[in-house]
């Protein structure tokens, strides 16, 4: 019958799922990446507050770039330079990439509910000609009658500003109708009395169109820019017909201290284009009230086209080149970052894109004239930069990964077919040695490999030879006992025979004490065989105690020097004390085979030595005894069973080879080990047991 059977699941199978676990490479390097991103931003930030320091050094000390102003910054209106010219015609076309940038004025009570009138502002700056555009929010539109020329008690809007002489100009725009309208103003003249009257200037210079809107209406202005100096203001006024409500950009003083007009500053700007930027990265200068003086730069960010990023889409998100910008055109910034700088400290802050693509960081550090801050530097730069090294590093790192992978399965798919084969042959000798009736009956040729499988190659071949031997042994035992049997059947047929022919009653006692001597080494024989067999009863009965070994041996050697008279006994101790938990009475029988074996070989004129050595959690029983020496193919065969090396003694006492077989029993039972080596010079043999200490605690968790 052969014991071979196939493998549900094969060791190359399990090396191919262990192998899969490479696969996990990828996604400890994308969490590595992601803690790297933090290292990258603290980087970005380190870099960007030096960065911003070094643009500021020219600005420091340069007192004509920040003139100091201690109007209201919220009344001034921040003129946007265009890129294109616009064209006057009420409609929001010309001003779609503006319009994010307009302010918002709005009328609230004192209850703080807003009123229906609210508007948006944005003015702009394109070659000789300044444009404003007004959004007004008004759920109520009323128009000048067309026979009231100068009549403003209707929706209307004031143009306030000062021109060259420092002359506080007003102009109304008051419509009758949609469409192009001139403003007017109110001037006052004297006639060749000395009268002053009132009498209506329009402006030839200043255009505007009025187009209705679905919430209100639109007002596109058009003013040329050397009417106008620095202080500008606008006034949107609602009238229905019970009231009046109006709405300045520099609140209720508009219309006789208008706000001023924000311009990018010319030196400023020609001193920040001599900076060469990285491409993704702004840079800011704001005046003491944090309003913008120039601005150069942009966040978008170009990256080379790369396909395979593709892959990567579903670990990380795709990196923006264009960043839609919260702060751009923007006439004032008011980040914690600008007023840490204006108390004169340099501050960094982080922000999400508003689309949350990408994360902004600026940096602001103050500008100094004198000691005194009287501007502010921020830089700004996005995320997608250490995206895209991200995006890139997962990429390289997946690739490389996809080809380790590679070559680690070929090779765990070679190694695991090399150890299977290896495996089969060995299964295939082991098959092969043994036949159907456990009779060894082939050579196993051990593998010579300094692995584990060379190991259970060369165990097994040990393993057979054991076996062959024990089949040996077992093959020759019936001749051992027959001849072990013979001597006293032998004397006791002779015996018998004697006796039934022997009419002298002496001779007949005589034939019967030696038939009867015969009975006695037949019953020792049979004893002695089943001596092993009560020996593991008897342990599976022990009764354990706290026993001292000094006390017992002592006790024991006591003994021995009665039991055998002619022979002497040492007994020697390296301690005082030596309590351990074991069964006594099995310690007992295990050193009488000991005591029993070294007086057959001791030399009658040299002592045997019983030695008992303490460790810190073991302790040590040596017996030795002067005399022959061991053979050297014997010490690892001479605690088997039947195993004995005594010749054949006067007294003929039968000899099975069971007495220390025994003791190796007793000996791994109480958790130890026995091994026999020769003394020194050859002229002994010293048995040595080495056995655990043990509390009553430990004892009863091992059992």
């Amino acid at each position: 019958m052969s014991r071979q059977s196939s493998a549900k699941f094969s060791i190359r199978a399990k090396l191919l799922l262990l192998s899969m676990v490479t696969l996990s490479i990828p996604y400890m390097g994308f969490e590595y990446i992601r803690e790297l991103e933090t290292y990258l931003r603290d980087a970005l930030e380190v870099s960007l507050v030096d960065a911003v320091k070094s643009y500021a050094a020219p600005l420091h000390e340069r007192s004509g770039l920040f003139p100091v102003h201690d109007d209201n910054p919220g009344h001034s209106l921040y003129v946007h330079e265009m890129t294109h010219p616009l064209q006057t015609d009420g409609y929001t076309d010309d001003w779609k990439a503006y319009l994010a940038w307009s302010d918002f004025y709005e009328l609230k009570n004192e209850d703080e509910q807003a009123n229906p009138l609210a508007y948006r502002l944005i003015v702009g700056h394109y070659n000789k000609a300044l444009y404003v555009l007004i959004r007004v929010t008004d759920d109520k539109l009323s128009y000048r009658q067309a026979n009231r020329p100068d009549s403003i008690n209707n929706d209307h809007i004031s143009l306030v500003f000062k021109n060259a002489r420092e002359e506080l100009l007003r102009y109304y725009f008051s419509p009758t109708a949609p469409g192009q309208i001139r403003p007017f103003r109110y001037k006052t003249s004297s006639d060749e009395y000395g009268l002053e009257y009132q009498q209506t200037e329009y402006a030839t210079n200043i255009t505007g169109v009025w187009q209705e809107s679905t919430d209100g209406y639109i007002l596109e202005i058009e003013v040329p820019t050397y009417l106008i100096t620095e202080n500008f203001g606008i006034i949107v006024s609602s009238n229905d017909g019970d009231k009046n409500i109006t709405l300045g950009t520099a609140g209720n003083r508009t219309a006789d201290s208008p706000g001023r007009l924000l311009r990018s500053s010319e030196k400023i700007r020609q001193i920040i284009d001599s900076e060469t930027l990285p491409e993704g990265r702004r840079i800011w200068v704001l005046n003491h009230h944090g309003q913008v003086l120039a601005s150069k730069g942009s966040l978008d960010k170009q990256f080379a086209d790369n396909k395979q990023n593709l892959i990567y889409s579903l670990l990380l998100p795709a990196v923006p080149t264009r960043v839609r910008d919260d702060l751009a055109g923007q006439s004032r910034l008011q980040g914690e970052e600008v007023r840490q700088a204006l108390l004169g400290l340099s501050e960094t802050r982080w922000r999400s894109s508003p689309e949350g693509k990408a994360v902004i960081i600026s940096a602001a550090t103050p500008v100094r004239v004198n000691g005194e801050v009287r501007g502010v530097m921020v830089v700004e730069e996005s995320s997608s930069g250490i995206q895209m090294l991200q995006r890139n590093a997962m990429a390289s790192l997946f690739n490389k990964t996809v080809l380790v992978f590679f070559i680690i399965v070929v090779l765990i798919l070679f190694f695991a077919s090399r150890l299977s084969s290896r495996i089969k042959k060995l299964s295939d000798q082991a098959n092969a040695a043994i036949d159907d009736n456990g009779r060894v009956v082939g050579e196993f040729s051990s593998d010579r490999s300094n692995d584990e499988i060379g190991d259970l190659s060369r165990n097994y071949a040990s393993m057979l030879d054991r076996l062959r031997e024990y089949s040996h042994y077992m093959e020759n035992m019936a001749d051992r006992l027959s001849h072990e049997l013979r001597t006293p059947i032998a004397i006791v047929q002779s015996s018998l025979e004697q006796i039934q022919d022997s009419e002298n009653s002496g001779q007949a006692d005589q034939y019967l004490e030696r038939a009867r001597q015969g009975m006695e080494r037949l019953s020792m024989i049979l004893t002695r065989l089943g001596e092993a067999r009560r020996l593991e009863q008897a342990m599976q009965s022990a009764e354990y105690s706290l026993t001292d070994i000094n006390e017992l041996m002592l006790s024991c050697v006591a003994g021995y020097r009665m039991a055998y008279p002619h022979q002497q006994f040492n007994l020697l101790s390296s301690a005082q004390t030596l309590t351990t938990c074991l069964a006594p009475d099995l310690l007992v029988q295990m050193l009488d085979k000991l005591i029993a074996n070294a007086v057959d070989f001791s030399l009658k004129d040299k002592a045997i030595e019983i030695k008992i050595n303490s460790k810190t959690d073991s302790w040590q029983l040596v017996v030795s005894n002067f005399g022959a020496s061991l053979p050297a193919d014997m010490e690892d065969q001479l605690f088997n069973s039947m195993v004995s090396l005594r010749q054949k003694k006067a007294d003929d006492t039968p000899h099975l080879g069971l007495g220390l077989f025994i003791v190796r029993l007793i000996s791994e039972y109480f958790g130890g080990k026995v091994r026999a080596v020769n003394l020194p010079g050859a002229d002994g043999v010293s048995f040595i047991i080495d056995l655990p200490i043990k509390s009553q605690t430990d004892q009863m968790t091992s059992q």
